[in-house]
């Protein structure tokens, strides 16, 4: 790892900015946290709790226990906090390493949180501990629902055995992957999971590539990220990957195009007519990546006629955890590929996928202690399958979804869903089966799109298709936007399905599906902290529950993310109730497939990019200095104190100053040394300019006069707009974190106008949002004397002296109350002010 130096290891995005980390920078940071685990007193053998989502410290904390021969054991981002105790009560961890998402106040052991793990020093030699093939490397647990569960047993040789394969066929094909470096994998799947790890810790670093994290899931997100971070390969939960195809088919025009082509004059007619998909995913983007469920045969037809390469592979939990794979050369749609040298498959009488090698995990660890996990030698994974004779393997389905007849055959349901999928009036399908006196029929549960047509038309020719045997004999529209899925992997939970089906035909429910009142409903609750039964549909955000326009934009955010579709921001700041917001999201999942044109492209955060070219940067440093800067000295007596505050200081950081003039950012450009002053990027008032955003109705002169006031204070203070009210602040934060990746360092004045008298006015707590989302140490700045000299009542600047103290940076965590930190922040400010007044 530390051979690959300044080559990037790692990204995460949070939705607003991006963290990068090097190999080199990784491993410091991986011997700094094995070396803390070292002062700690931890000994080879003892177990740590790794709770959250898919972090950089979530790797560092993997490699630095691995260093140590402490046994890891992930727990899902998406486990209850009771899940997590009763696992606890399992394993004796000593430590619990957690992010900020997850309750780890309920869990009563040591803790350590990512954002202190940031907080630990580097370490420049990483001290190791001999461990031996069969020593424990983690224990995962796999399920979140049952009462007692078990978690799979990870030995040292079960890991190797199924990452030598994959090293060995890299190696062989190195030398053609440097063209397409460096290679970037964006991986959806949680870490938690061993196939998350596969593809986000071990794969990235065999082809001396980056793992890519983020956190917001909608489609637009996705697609965005891929773009943005020049992502090669998508590693994804099935359902993530209908949904990207969902969204490029309300965008685009995908219908079939009659091309013929084989090979690579296939792909390149491909990519060639479907130019504006490549163009908005980036042409660096070739291949998609399907785990931790079966991909429909239609979505992967979809991505190949697109011209992008689609491998399924076929593993579990237990066997560390591929089994089968599409070798990418050798490809086979609607398989899960061939088996890995090293294991064996078989298919039992009755269909079922066996496998035994040294990657198959022995035991399961539970409240009664280990448990043998293979029978005869063979693990019986649940799962049905067929081989061919070229060893291709083919899914099959569950065994306890299998669905048999009193004649005594068996239904596979997807065999059912396959067919029905086939139809562009079916969004989504499941079969199941219900029972009538001794026999079992086969229901159809269907999601369909907002069309006219005859239900039982389409099932008749559906049923044209399919065997006597396997004929559809009743069917029921589910009125929500999905089925009910697991939250980890997204796969369909048929026994939900069966169970509310079974319900609704029995007369149980008034209605199959509930209404997505609920999920808002909740939600709502969530942020307001209230109960979820409290609410009614007529409460109104603001008034009734006292959610703030920035509560308000995090709830926009965890609807996308819940919906898995990109909202309007300006549509849903116009909603009042629950029940309109309900309402409107109904209407926006309803799964309406129109062409919208390509809003995709060039989507994201606004704002200008012109001025981070370098000849501008270039050209703005000189004038500043040779002008702008002089002149200002020349007239006003300047006095800097707190500058010490700045050293030793990571940059970048976000500037907080009091607003009192036009003069302000000259005064901190003046004050500030290089190379932060270089760094310093202003904000200004949207509303200024009104007239260059919205030019409808202004005359020449008018729209002449803003566009040139907007264009010098961008190109020669490195300024950016940011709106004052909360309608296109979650933009301006993407574009703030933008800039901030560019090197600058934000400056806000939260007050937000200028003061009439020079005193400090209330702060807005947009300041504070903006700190919690962008993760940035807070440097708190006061300047006095500009009042007298150039104030809201001058016409022209006074002559005068000007104070700026700059005090110690402020730092915040993400589960921080963006309200409260807006207070310390404010606070810092007076208590620099109070400072300047005893002077």
């Amino acid at each position: 790892m530390k051979r690959l130096g300044q080559r990037e290891a790692v990204r995460f995005h949070n939705g607003f900015r991006t963290w990068k980390c090097s190999y080199q920078q990784l491993h410091s940071r991986i011997c700094g946290f094995s070396h803390y685990l070292d002062q700690q007193g931890f000994q080879k053998g003892d177990r740590i709790l790794l709770w959250g989502g898919n972090r950089i410290e979530w790797v560092v904390a993997f490699w630095g226990c691995l260093a140590q021969g402490i046994q890891v054991v992930p727990a899902d981002l998406n486990f209850s906090s009771s899940m997590v105790r009763r696992i606890q009560r399992d394993v004796r961890a000593k430590l619990l390493v957690h992010g900020d998402q997850v309750g780890a106040h309920e869990i009563d052991i040591p803790k350590l949180s990512f954002r202190q793990m940031e907080l630990l020093p580097p370490w420049g030699h990483l001290e190791t501990r001999d461990v031996s093939p069969t020593d424990i490397v983690e224990i995962v647990y796999t399920s979140g629902t049952t009462a007692e569960p078990k978690g799979v047993i990870h030995r040292h040789n079960n890991v190797w055995a199924n990452l030598k394969p994959f090293q060995k066929e890299i190696r062989k094909y190195q030398i053609w992957l440097r063209p397409f470096g460096p290679i970037r994998i964006l991986n959806l799947l949680p870490m938690s999971h061993m196939y998350g790890q596969f593809l986000g810790i071990f794969l990235p670093l065999f082809l001396e590539g980056t793992v890519v994290f983020m956190e917001e899931l909608s489609p637009t997100a996705i697609i965005q990220s891929i773009r943005r971070e020049g992502v090669s390969v998508l590693v994804s939960v099935p359902r993530l990957v209908m949904s990207l195809e969902d969204q490029l088919g309300r965008t685009f025009d995908l219908a079939g195009n009659g091309i013929h082509g084989s090979g690579l004059v296939g792909v390149a007619q491909r990519w060639w007519h479907y130019r504006q998909v490549h163009r908005i995913l980036g042409w660096k983007f070739w291949s998609i990546v399907v785990g931790g469920a079966h991909l429909n045969s239609g979505t992967e037809a979809f991505w190949r006629r697109l011209g992008f390469l689609v491998l399924q592979g076929y593993g579990l939990t237990e066997t560390s955890p591929v089994v089968t794979v599409n070798h990418p050369f050798k490809a086979r749609q609607g398989s899960i590929g061939q088996v890995l040298p090293g294991q064996e498959v078989k298919i039992s009488p009755d269909g079922e996928i066996l496998v035994r090698g040294d990657s198959v995990a022995d035991e399961y660890l539970g409240s009664n202690g280990p448990e043998e996990l293979c029978r005869d030698g063979w693990l019986h994974t649940g799962d049905l399958g067929e081989l061919d004779q070229e060893g291709f393997l083919y899914y099959r389905g569950r065994i306890k979804d299998l669905i048999v007849t009193s004649a005594g055959l068996n239904i596979h349901p997807q065999d059912v869903e396959t067919v029905l999928n086939s139809f562009p009036e079916i969004h989504q399908s499941v079969v199941v089966g219900l029972k009538k006196g001794q026999d079992e029929e086969i229901h159809a549960a269907l999601i369909v799109h907002p069309t006219s047509f005859d239900m039982d038309e389409l099932i008749a020719r559906a049923n044209q298709q399919l065997e006597s045997y396997q004929r559809i004999r009743s069917w029921s529209i589910w009125t929500e936007e999905e089925f009910p899925r697991t939250p980890s992997t997204l796969k369909i939970k048929r026994r939900e399905v069966a169970r509310r089906v079974l319900e609704a035909a029995q007369g149980d429910s008034p209605a199959l599906p509930k209404s997505a009142v609920r999920g808002v409903k909740d939600l709502v609750a969530e942020i307001a902290g209230k109960e979820s039964s409290q609410l009614k549909k007529n409460q109104r955000l603001g008034e009734d529950l006292g959610l703030s326009s920035l509560d308000q934009i995090d709830l926009l955010s965890q609807l996308e993310s819940q919906a898995g579709i990109e909202l309007d921001e300006e549509q849903f700041t116009a909603l009042r109730t629950i029940g309109e917001i309900d309402s409107w999201l109904q209407q926006k999942t309803s799964g309406a497939a129109t062409t919208t044109g390509t809003p995709l492209v060039g989507a994201g955060p606004a704002g200008p990019h012109w001025n981070q070219f370098v000849a501008i940067r270039w050209l703005r440093r000189l004038v500043l200095e040779l002008l702008i800067l002089r002149i200002f000295k020349h007239f006003i007596g300047l006095r800097v104190e707190g500058l010490e505050h700045l050293e030793g200081l990571q940059t970048p950081v976000i500037f907080v100053a009091n607003h009192v003039s036009h003069l302000d950012t000259p005064a901190l450009l003046a004050a500030l040394p290089n190379p932060w002053r270089w760094r310093l990027a202003p904000a200004m008032a949207q509303g200024f300019f009104r007239t260059y955003f919205h030019p409808q109705g202004a005359s020449l002169k008018e729209r002449v006069l803003s566009a040139s006031q907007y264009l010098l204070a961008c190109g020669l203070f490195n300024a950016y707009p940011l709106p004052q009210e909360a309608e296109g602040l979650r933009q301006s934060v993407q574009y703030m974190g933008w800039l901030i990746e560019q090197g600058n360092c934000p400056l806000v004045y939260p007050e937000g106008k200028r003061s009439p008298d020079g005193g400090l006015l209330p702060f807005q707590s947009g300041i504070g949002f903006m700190a919690r989302r962008l993760q940035m140490a807070v440097v708190p700045v006061h300047l006095e004397g500009l009042h007298g000299i150039y104030s809201v009542h001058h016409k022209w600047p006074q002559s005068g002296e000007v104070q700026v103290r700059i005090g110690s940076a402020l730092h915040f965590g993400a589960e921080q109350d963006y309200k409260e930190i807006t207070k310390e922040i404010e606070a810092a400010v007076k208590a620099l002010e109070l400072e300047q007044l005893h002077d």
